[in-house]
Order: C-alpha cells, then structure tokens, then sequence
C-alpha cells in the first residue's frame, strides 16, 4: 500500500504532469468565472436595453421597437425664427358684441322686463316706456299718412279733366308735386315712430334689445324719468369676446392680420390669431392695439388678464422642441439624441420654455433626431452612469 503511494506521488511531481495540472485547472477556473459573470451582467442590464459609457457620454442601446413601447417618438429640432416678446392684455368684448340701450326719447319707466345676469334676444323687450314725446311722433305720422292719401286721391281725380282741358297742365303739375311731397312727407313721420319702438296712441313703446347676449347691468327702474339717450341697459355677448392687448407701435411691427401666436391665460397655453393691428387714436396714436382670437379653444371670461407672445427677428438660428425632450441628468440639462439605434444624452443650453414648448440656444443641430414622450425613463437609465 506504502509502495503504491509513493509511486503516485513521485508521478505528480514530475514537470509535465505538473504542467498539464496547471492548465486544466486554470481553464476550469476561468470557464466558471465567465460563466458567472455573465450572469451577473445579463441580471444588471435593463431588459431590451444595454447600457455604454462611450467617450462622449452616457448612452443606452435600443430598437425602434424598444422606443415606441416605452412611450418614446422621435422628432426633429424646429427652427426658431426669432425672439418671444410678451405684451399683455385682457379678455373683452368683441365690436358688435357689446351694447348700451340708450331711452329713445325721453318718457316715464313703466316697467322693466329683464334683471341682470338675465339672457336676452335680439329684438327682445328689455323695458315698457310711455312718452308724450313718442305719443306726438306717433300723431304726426298718421296725419302725414292721411294729408298724403288725401292728396293722392285728388290727383288721381282731377286727372281726367286736365285730359279735356278742363284743367291747365300747370294746375294738374302742382296737384301731382303736392302728392308727393306729402307721401315722402308720411314716411319721414312713419319712420320717426318706428326709431322711437312704434309708440302707440299713448306714446307706450317697448325699448328692445338690439343684440343677443346677456344682461350685465341694468340702470334703471319703474318710474323713473329718462332722457333721450339715457343708458337703460346694458348687454354684452361672451360668444363675441376677443383678446385685446395695447403694445408700442416698434412692437406692433412685427404682427400683421392672420398671423398666430401664443398666448398665456393663467396657466393655460393657447394659440391665437391676430384679427387687426391698429393705431389707437385716442391716445394720439402713440399705442398700438392688437386684436386676436383664439384658435381651436373656448375663450376665457371677459375681464380675464392674459400675455400674447411676439417673434422678434434674432440674430441667432436657434431651435424648438417639446418641453418633454428635454431632463435633467446629473445636474446637466440634456436632450436624447438618437442615433443608429443609441440613444445618447446631449448637454443643451435651454431658452425660453413653456408646459408645451422649450427654445434651445446651444446643443443642437438642425438635423439631429431627438426623442419625446416617456423620456423620464431614459432619465432615470442614466441617472446613474
């Protein structure tokens, strides 16, 4: 048994023997460790995604396929033709869409037919007024009606006998001026009646609303005395508000009829397109007003205070994209460029930025394809490298 031991251990101790050892077991060692290292890796990487750390920075390895199930879409940086300038304004009423009934002519309140806050009809009845004044237009117009009919009627009369010569040519000619003259006479008188609100033999009329809209105030009540003129209500149709600003004329160059921009109502972001662009005389022309309306939105309350932005010509090209392609990573402001199927985070300079849109002054080119979307998930890939 001795023997047999020694025999084996003096055959491990010769150099080949010992060398074939050797490389067996290294192989088996590094075999083993490959093997666990690659597990180790395939556990750390993201599924679908392999993560590099390249010279240029950060970046994630993915398929076309891999971006659209995480929420992510591709775009091209849009190129910013100038400089946004705010001006502000507020929510009023459109022209035409806003009124001051005025009394007619002067008269007693009888009653008023409509309260504040109410809605109202074009040609509906706001208040009932009676007036000596409308009773006089009202018998004014119906003896202009009757001298013109009666006048009328000799003429037609008389026709014949001027055709026997029986009567001068001259007397039928003065006969046929008279009639006319009290016809236009008749309705010059109607139509006084009829502006007053046809007053009847009383001198009562209804004072109408001229347009439809809502009651916002009313400055009267039963038996009161008004004037000619004086404002009985108020109407005012939100379906006809727009966006009014006053800017300086320098600024005001830069807008024409038609063109869009952005507007801020609160915190909503809007478009809107400029309806006119003109000088306000009363202020000497040294202001400009803006009217707009917006685009594919509901307008908000009048009175509302809102801030329309200008493009200024720049001097320098810059870009727009989605306020969504742009994350924080690693206390640097990035865009993710993609790029034969790696997504690589870009150190950007960012502008001016909105909920909806972001101006990009350094970092980017025109043809670059950036990502968008779902893109707090390539943040939180590469928060870590």
């Amino acid at each position: 048994m001795n023997l047999s031991l020694n025999r084996i251990t003096n055959r491990l101790r010769q150099p080949r023997l010992l060398l074939a050892l050797a490389v067996g077991g290294s192989l088996l060692v590094g075999f083993a460790l490959g093997r666990f290292q690659g597990g180790a890796a395939t556990l750390e990487a993201p599924i679908g995604a392999a993560k590099e750390i390249s010279d240029r920075g950060a970046s994630i390895a993915m398929s076309d396929e891999q971006l659209r199930r995480s929420g992510l879409s591709t775009i091209r940086p849009e190129v910013s033709v100038g400089n946004e300038r705010p001006m502000s304004g507020f929510v009023e009423a459109a022209v035409g869409a806003q009124s001051s009934v005025g009394m007619p002519v002067a008269g007693l309140i009888l009653r008023v037919l409509m309260a504040p806050g109410g809605a109202v009809s074009a040609g509906e009845p706001i208040a009932e007024v009676q007036s000596p004044d409308a009773a006089v237009a009202r018998a004014d117009a119906e003896a202009a009606k009757a001298t013109a009919q009666s006048l009328a009627y000799q003429y037609r009369l008389v026709m014949p006998a001027a055709q026997q010569g029986a009567l001068s040519a001259q007397e039928l000619e003065s006969r046929r001026i008279a009639s006319v003259t009290a016809a236009s006479s008749a309705r010059a008188a109607a139509a006084k009646a009829t502006a007053m609100g046809q007053p009847d033999a009383m001198g009562r009329l209804l004072v109408r609303s001229p347009i439809r809209g809502q009651i916002t105030a009313v400055k009267t009540s039963p038996g009161a005395v008004l004037q000619a003129g004086e404002v009985v209500a108020q109407i005012s149709d939100a379906r006809g508000s727009e966006l009014r600003f006053l800017v300086s004329p320098v600024l005001a160059a830069n807008l024409k009829s038609g063109q869009l921009m952005r507007v801020k109502a609160g915190s909503r972001d809007l478009r809107a397109r400029v309806v006119a662009v003109a000088p306000d005389s009363g202020t000497g022309n040294r202001v400009t007003v803006v009217r707009a309306q917006l685009v594919d939105a509901p307008m908000p309350p009048a009175g509302t205070a809102v801030t329309g932005f200008v493009l200024v010509p720049a001097s320098e090209q810059r870009f727009m994209v989605p306020a969504d392609a742009i994350q924080l990573v690693n206390g640097s402001t990035v865009v993710f460029r993609y790029q034969r199927g790696v997504v690589e985070a870009v150190p950007v300079v960012v502008g001016q930025q909105s909920a909806e849109r972001a101006e990009i002054l350094q970092g980017v080119r025109g043809g670059d394809l950036l990502l968008s979307g779902n893109t707090a998930k390539l943040r939180s890939a590469l928060a870590g490298q």
